[in-house]
């Protein structure tokens, strides 16, 4: 099959990959189409210490095993099934967990991925290519409504206008929040689609009690620590393997909550994106063979989402 394959920081288009090894109760799936998202880039700098397909964010069909002939995507988190925590229905805590794409477990940057049946999640026909393969950040954005307490507070600043932050953002505003973002780029700005959400390029210090750094880099972080009121809560979805040069001396001066947030309800994220609270946003497609052009057009604020496809056959 073909396909890209990452090593040591370098991509390349393969047309002779060797086809997934479909395990005990799992599921070949053709994949459709696959986004580039910001933890792809993250592979390539080294993140996980990757070396494989990968690729996370899809949309497929399967074509042998269970649900046949259907479209799907898939929760990427496998957990052993046997352990504590996957039998209290946590598994993406596994301690042996693998997860597509990104650890130890070959992604959808290719024509196939085999996924086990347990962790497939059907989509409806008529939710486009565009839309479905938001799932997964979608849930991430989600999973920050499920572990926050009830009731939510009223108002809050999302740090950080990459994907996922635009995305963190909609979701909390469809929640009837009110959603500040701050930005560096109004170019990323314009993805917007709720007209209620505030675009800020500045906050002043202590001014929000709840507050979603997803920023990705080290004075983004900062800055929530700056803008967070005493016994604020921050909620991190940003992959910081090294913050240096942050102060963290707030978290305990003004007795801030500090909440880790990773990945979350799939069907959530379906129901939420088939509920019409987003338009397809811009997109642009390339073949698998193109990755060059297309992780070009991925750094670049013009598109909302960069998607990679198979190579005409």
């Amino acid at each position: 099959m073909q396909g890209l394959w990452l090593s040591k920081g370098s991509w390349a288009f393969k047309p002779d990959l060797l086809d997934p090894v479909i395990g005990l109760d799992e599921s070949l799936v053709a994949v459709e189409a696959a986004g580039i998202c910001g933890t792809d880039l993250e592979l390539a700098r080294g993140y996980y210490d990757f070396n494989g397909i990968p690729g996370h964010e899809f949309i497929g069909r399967v074509v042998s095993g269970a649900r046949v002939g259907q479209r799907v995507v898939a929760d990427i988190n496998l957990g052993c099934g046997r352990c504590q925590r996957c039998q209290a229905g946590v598994h993406r805590h596994c301690a042996e967990r693998v997860v597509i794409g990104i650890h130890q477990r070959a992604g959808a940057f290719a024509q196939f991925l085999s996924v086990p049946n347990n962790n497939l999640i059907t989509v409806d026909e008529d939710l486009s290519d565009g839309l479905a393969v938001l799932a997964e950040p979608v849930a991430a954005a989600l999973e920050i409504i499920e572990q926050m307490p009830k009731p939510l507070p009223s108002r809050v600043l999302v740090v950080g206008a990459g994907r996922l932050g635009l995305l963190v953002a909609e979701v909390l505003a469809s929640f009837d929040c009110e959603v500040a973002i701050l930005v560096r780029s109004p170019e990323r700005a314009a993805h917007l689609q709720n007209k209620r959400i505030q675009v800020v390029t500045s906050v002043e210090s202590e001014s929000f009690g709840w507050l979603v750094d997803c920023s990705g880099s080290s004075s983004g972080l900062a800055t929530a620590l700056r803008a967070a009121m005493p016994q604020a809560i921050l909620v991190l979805k940003s992959t910081l393997t090294d913050a240096v040069g942050v102060d963290l001396s707030p978290i305990m001066v003004k007795e801030l909550t500090v909440l880790g947030s990773r990945c979350g309800p799939m069907d959530k994220a379906l129901a939420w994106l088939g509920a019409g609270h987003l338009s397809v946003p811009l997109s642009v497609r390339y073949s698998f063979s193109a990755i060059n052009s297309a992780l070009e057009a991925a750094k670049s604020p013009r598109f909302f989402k960069v998607l990679l496809e198979p190579d005409p056959c």
